[in-house]
Order: C-alpha cells, then sequence, then structure tokens
C-alpha cells in the first residue's frame, strides 16, 4: 500500500469515527431520556447512574418495615389520602401492617417468607403488661422511658404504641443514634457540672469552707482534701470525655440496639461508676449528696433502661409459644376486573341504605372501578346542590348562602330556638325569610346531609378495603384476609391472633411477574404520566394548533415570497429589508403588546389566540423567496406566454418545483408550534385549551420534579414529531441546500 492510498483510507476512517462519535453523542440525551421514563421514582436519583432499571427484570426483593395497625402506612400519600386514611381509622387488633420501603408496586405476585413466626394468645399480653409494669415501678429507670408506661392500659393498641415508640426505625427509643445521644446528653451534663467546679465553686462546698477560727493544720488539712477532690473530678472528666467519645463515634448507625450493644453500653458506664464507689472519703464517697445527684444517680439510671432492653426482648419472645417456621405468604395484587369483582360483591353486602347501595351499583362499571367512590361522591353531592336549589332558592344569587345554611345546621344540630347563638347573622337573616314550609323542607335536608355525611366517612374505609382485597395463594391458617393498599401497603388480617405477636417479625419479600406484567412494568411512568393530566386533549390542540399555524404560514408566505422574488413594484427592496430587520427583534419584547392586542380583540382562551398571531413568518417568506429567485425567470416568461396569471402560475409551477424549501419550512414551522409554551401559557386560562409543552409542567411542583414521569410525557409527546422528521428529512435538507442556507 502506498503512502498516499494509506493516507486516504485513514482520513476516511476518521471521519467516519469522528462523525459515528458525534452521531452517539447526539442521541445520547435522547436514549437517556427513554431510559429515565422506564424507571421508577426511585431510580431516578439513583448514583451513579444507571442504564437499566428494576422495571426491566422478572422478580425484585422488597424492603418492608412493620407499620401501626391504626394507620394504613405512611408514605406516597397526597394529602387528602393521608386525612382519608389517618383520620378516624381504628386501632384494629388483628391487622398487621407492613410498609413498602421501596418504589411501588403496582402488580405481581408477592411472596413474604417468614423463617419463624412466633406468637400467642391474646391473655399473653395482659400478662407481659403486668410484668413490664412492676418492672418498670420497683426499677431507677430513665424519666423519658418511665413516662411510656405512664397510661398503664392493659389494651392491644396501648402496646403496639409502647412497642413502636421503643422500637421504630423512625425515632424509636432504642434506636442505636437516639440512645446513643439520651446518654451523651447525659455525659455532657456531667462535664458541664465538673468544669463549674473547676472554675471557683469548688470552694463554695461546705468540706471545703475556710474560716477565721480555723488552725492553720485546719486549713492544710482542708487545701489538701481539695487538692485530692479536684484531681478526682479530672479523672472523673477524663472517663467521661472517653465515654462520649465512644458513643459519638460508635453508635452512629439507624438500626435498633442489639442486647450485645446495650451491654457493651452498660460495661462502660459501670466502669464509671466504679471510679465513684472507689472514693473511701465521705466527702467523695458516692454517698455524698453531690456525687449521688450529679454522678452516680444518672449512670444508675442509664444502666437500668439498657438492661431494660434485655429484659423487654427476652419477655416479649417468651410468652410468644407458638411457632410457625419455614411458612409464606403468597398473593397475587388485584387488578381492575378482580377489583370490580371485589367491590361489586361487597357493595350488595354491605351496611349501608338501600338508595346508597343502588345509587352505587348504577354508576359502578369496570372501567370506571378506580374512579367510582369520588364519581358516587360527586353525583350524591350534585343531588343534594339541586334539592337545595330546587326547596330553598328562590334566587341563583341565594344558593351558596342555602347550602351554607344546610351544611351548619346538619353539623351543629341546633334547637330552633338556639339558631341565634350558632348561625351568622347572614344565615340567620335568611332563615327568618323562609316560610313554614321551606324551614320544613331545610330541616329536612339537613337531616339528609348529615345521613350523607356519615355515609361518605364510611364509605371510603370501605371502599379501600374492598378493591385492596388480594388473591391469596398460600398463607398460614391464622392469615384470614390480605389487602394491598396504596401499591405500596401490606395489610395482614389475622384470625383470633393478636398482630401485635408479630411485630418483630421482618419477612423477606419478593415479587414475580410475568412477561405481560414486566411489559406494564416498563412502561408504568407513560400510564401515570397519560392520566395525571389531561393530555388526549392536549394532543387534539397541539396537533390542530401547529398544523393550522403551518398551514396558514404557508400560504401566506408563498404569496409574500412570490411577490418578493418575480414581481416589480416601488419599494421592494426597502419593505423585503425591512420584513428581515423585524428577525433581529427578540420575541420575548412582543410578548405584551401582542398580548394586550388579542385582550383587546376578547381572543384570551381561544384558538384565535393561539393561531391567528403566527401565521405570518418572516423566515419561511425568506426562505421561500430564495427558493423562488432560483427559479429561472424563462419559466415566467413562458407561463404569461400562455396566458398564466399570477396566482396559477404561483401555485402549479413554483410551488411544486420549491416543494422542498416549502416542506422544510413547514417542518420547522410544524415544531415550533408544537412545542410553543410561553405563549400558550400566557394567553390560555382553562386546562382544556392548553398544549402539550404547558402540559408538562404537571410533573413540576413546589416538592420538587417527577422525572421519570416528565420523562415519559416528554417522550410521547414529541414522538409525532421525530415520525415526521424522519420521513421529511430528506427534503428538509434538500431544501435547506438549495435556499442557500447551509453555509
Amino acid at each position: 500500500m502506498t503512502y498516499n492510498k494509506f493516507w486516504k483510507t485513514f482520513v476516511t476512517v476518521a471521519i467516519y469515527l469522528l462523525t459515528a462519535a458525534g452521531a452517539l453523542i447526539m442521541i445520547l440525551p435522547f436514549a437517556w431520556m427513554i431510559i429515565t421514563s422506564f424507571k421508577s421514582e426511585g431510580e431516578v436519583n439513583d448514583w451513579p447512574p444507571k442504564w437499566t432499571s428494576k422495571n426491566f427484570y422478572s422478580s425484585r426483593q422488597l424492603n418492608v418495615q412493620t407499620s401501626r395497625s391504626n394507620v394504613s402506612g405512611k408514605g406516597n400519600f397526597n394529602l387528602a389520602e393521608f386525612r382519608a386514611v389517618s383520620s378516624e381509622d381504628p386501632f384494629e387488633s388483628n391487622k398487621l401492617v407492613y410498609y413498602i420501603n421501596d418504589d411501588p408496586v403496582y402488580r405481581g405476585k408477592f411472596e413474604l417468607k417468614f423463617d419463624t413466626i412466633d406468637y400467642s394468645s391474646s391473655e399473653s399480653l395482659g400478662i407481659i403488661l403486668q410484668q413490664m409494669d412492676d418492672y418498670i415501678s420497683n426499677t431507677q429507670v430513665r424519666d423519658d422511658l418511665a413516662a411510656f408506661f405512664a397510661v398503664g392500659e392493659n389494651t392491644p393498641g396501648f402496646f403496639e404504641e409502647l412497642y413502636f415508640n421503643l422500637f421504630s426505625p423512625d425515632d424509636g427509643y432504642y434506636k442505636k443514634i437516639v440512645m446513643a445521644r439520651l446518654i451523651s446528653s447525659d455525659i455532657s451534663k456531667m462535664i458541664t457540672y465538673i468544669n463549674r467546679l473547676n472554675e471557683g465553686n469548688i470552694d463554695k462546698l461546705v468540706a471545703f469552707r475556710i474560716s477565721d477560727s480555723m488552725s492553720s493544720q485546719e486549713i492544710t488539712e482542708v487545701m489538701a482534701k481539695k487538692e485530692v477532690f479536684s484531681s478526682d473530678l479530672a479523672l472523673l472528666k477524663e472517663k467521661l470525655i472517653e465515654i462520649k467519645n465512644i458513643l459519638d463515634n460508635n453508635y452512629k448507625g439507624s438500626e435498633m440496639l442489639s442486647i450485645d450493644d446495650a451491654s457493651a453500653l452498660k460495661t462502660l458506664l459501670l466502669d464509671f461508676a466504679s471510679l465513684i464507689n472507689a472514693y473511701d472519703d465521705p466527702i467523695l464517697s458516692k454517698n455524698n449528696q453531690i456525687m449521688l445527684n450529679q454522678f452516680y444517680n444518672p449512670v444508675v439510671k442509664n444502666v437500668n433502661t439498657l438492661e431494660f432492653l434485655t429484659y423487654f426482648t427476652n419477655s416479649f419472645k417468651k410468652v410468644q409459644s407458638e411457632k410457625f417456621s419455614g411458612q409464606s405468604i403468597i398473593f397475587k395484587v388485584a387488578q381492575k376486573d378482580k377489583m370490580y369483582e371485589n367491590f361489586a360483591a361487597d357493595i350488595k353486602q354491605a351496611d349501608f341504605p338501600d338508595f346508597f347501595k343502588d345509587e352505587v351499583s348504577r354508576l359502578l362499571t369496570k372501567d370506571n372501578i378506580l374512579e367510582i367512590k369520588d364519581i358516587v361522591i360527586l353525583q350524591m353531592e350534585k343531588e343534594m346542590t339541586d334539592n337545595i336549589r330546587i326547596k330553598l332558592s328562590s334566587q341563583p344569587s341565594d344558593l351558596s348562602a342555602c347550602i351554607s345554611l344546610v351544611l351548619d345546621i346538619a353539623k351543629l344540630s341546633p334547637d330552633e330556638n338556639e339558631f341565634e347563638n350558632y348561625l351568622g347573622e347572614n344565615e340567620l337573616k335568611l332563615y327568618e325569610s323562609f316560610d313554614d314550609n321551606k324551614k320544613e323542607d331545610l330541616f329536612e335536608l339537613a337531616q339528609k346531609r348529615r345521613e350523607y355525611d356519615s355515609i361518605f366517612s364510611r364509605f371510603g374505609k370501605f371502599y379501600a378495603d374492598s378493591v385492596s382485597t388480594v388473591d391469596i395463594l398460600q398463607a398460614p391458617s391464622f392469615v384470614k384476609t390480605i389487602r394491598y393498599k396504596n401499591n405500596s401497603i401490606i395489610e395482614i388480617i389475622t384470625d383470633n391472633v393478636l398482630s401485635t405477636w408479630f411485630l418483630e417479625e421482618k419477612p423477606l419479600v419478593k415479587v414475580t411477574f410475568t412477561f405481560g406484567e414486566v411489559f406494564k412494568n416498563i412502561f408504568q411512568s407513560y400510564v401515570i404520566a397519560w392520566n395525571a393530566a389531561p393530555f388526549s386533549r392536549y394532543y387534539l390542540n397541539t396537533i390542530f394548533m401547529a398544523l393550522l399555524t403551518t398551514f396558514f404560514e404557508i400560504i401566506l408566505a408563498a404569496m409574500a415570497a412570490f411577490a418578493f422574488a418575480k414581481l416589480e413594484f416601488y419599494g421592494k427592496n426597502i419593505i423585503f429589508s425591512l420584513f428581515l430587520s423585524t428577525m433581529m427583534i427578540p420575541g420575548e419584547v412582543m410578548l405584551v403588546p401582542n398580548y394586550i392586542t388579542i385582550s383587546k380583540f376578547q381572543w384570551v382562551d381561544l384558538y384565535y389566540a393561539l393561531i391567528v398571531p403566527w401565521v405570518v413568518s418572516v423566515f419561511e417568506i425568506f426562505l421561500l423567496r430564495q427558493q423562488f429567485i432560483s427559479l429561472p425567470n424563462d419559466l415566467w416568461d413562458a407561463a404569461k406566454i400562455d396566458g398564466s396569471s399570477s396566482w396559477r402560475f404561483l401555485w402549479t409551477v413554483m410551488v411544486p418545483l420549491s416543494k422542498p424549501s416549502i416542506l422544510t419550512g413547514g417542518l420547522l414551522k410544524f415544531v415550533g408550534s408544537w412545542n410553543a409554551f410561553l405563549w400558550v401559557l400566557i394567553v390560555t386560562k382553562s386546562p382544556e385549551m392548553r398544549t402539550l409543552a404547558v402540559g408538562l409542567q404537571t410533573f413540576t411542583t413546589d416538592a420538587g420534579t417527577k422525572y421519570n414521569l416528565l420523562m415519559a410525557a416528554s417522550t410521547f409527546s414529541i414522538l409525532p414529531v421525530v415520525i415526521i422528521f424522519i420521513f421529511l428529512q430528506r427534503y428538509f435538507v434538500e431544501g435547506i441546500a438549495r435556499s442557500g442556507l447551509k453555509g
């Protein structure tokens, strides 16, 4: 191979490699956008970032933690959901709650595997509570630990609350870092007391006071004792600092304090206590009030508090005499068909008035099972409003006041003679304006309002329990029902067994998916994003606006470009130059004047505002003018000889010959209209008028941005544009080249 041939080959290969590298760099952001759209919310912030997602796999391990039986979990709730769950949700002694401390799981088969399940009869609970109460009453423990037992109730609810106060993974009393912080705080107080003594307060102690009546020998003895006391205080301080450093360095974990950890801490504290016990002098011994109050008693309380951990753990395990080994709980997450089946059957057997059950059954369908609760409530609220309008409101302006009056009477239930003490001045005047028939209707509506409120308060929990009930494939005999709520909460309802006994049982949780379920997991973000806002409406608005603006722009630009390219008229070049100069004005500068103009025409929140201001584009006129100029004038002359009009020549000759440039300009306009954001945001008020670009801000709130949903919405938003560009890219490149813009 000759040198020239080698060099030519090398350059060619280098060009191809650089082109491929450039293409790869260009496509990486789009690839990352698509990969992110497949991820769960928790994976988005993983570091280092990954090009895969757990949604691609057929199984995954889940981390769970035990939650209270009176509150159904605590994660992934909006405010309304939290209120619905936490308020008036009674304690259920047979409900064990596991909260999935991971991304929500929407489908699949769950397996909760227990190494050993320990439990006991309900009578054992009273025994252990009494034993612990006696222990605390007869033992000198920390005041904050004793406060947990101050209520002294002998109930499953009290014991569960006590357990979570002591062992909650969030802020439990026996959490390693919490316990270390409490003991470290006591040690800091001891060190502070020693520092104060050394700063001059030793002389104020009775044993070290010197009076004028003392002999020189007595003064010497007092000074000697003072010196010994100061030296011993320094030794105590040194030991305290050592213990504090151990606490700060070795007890930082978020896990629970183990029995071994507690034993090691007790050893440190008892070593310190032995220093106090070693003093023989009455001034320095533990029997001395100073030593007793400031040093010895806090150590004893902390040691006894640590010993209680061992006592509680052993006592708790001791009463759990029944065991199941190697047991698993397996269930299938309910989907819409199963939810519908469960709810349709349950509502028929539910303890609700017949009229309410009939209304629910009338409105219920398989498609609206996820929204049926809100649909029913809205329908009944509308019915109530209509009745108030018909029976009480003589004027439309009075409707709001009548509704408020009904609500107040229903809520307060006052006697008619006491209305003036409960109702506002305006409401009282409205009531007094009613005749006897209207007053009778008012009380009937208030009674109906109370009935509705009672139904709604029970219906929310009933609905949540019904649609979340799953199919149990395998479970121990004491498991009665399993509910899977909010895609992150597992509620296990036991039969004649207190869930309290399972609080220490933390199972290994695995969820498996079929091929179809894996596919649904991958595109779950797309489903959530699509349902998060009326994107179907956004799509229609965007397509409508982009097509019309593109169509009218091409028509008007073609006519203007033809005039500037082929027609002769006075001031043509000057006018064209003025047109081009407008391209130097930033679009943002024109926002206010354009909005004022739109407002004068009363086009705000109408399609006119989205379309009309953008049907003329100077750039498109320039692009087509350059293309028209390049066409031979002979064609124009020949057309005129044949009797063709300018209008006919434009649309039958010039436009077909300029198809690449027209498609290029049209594509640029279509993309610009498709991505329009600021102007659409300003001139639209209602969601029904907004476009895809504005809809994307749904996923950005004060609480942060949900990037997986944002990327999913961005993907299906730009997909039509990408498809159009793929099919029209040949014309796009050709149009740019012919119009003289390639340089």
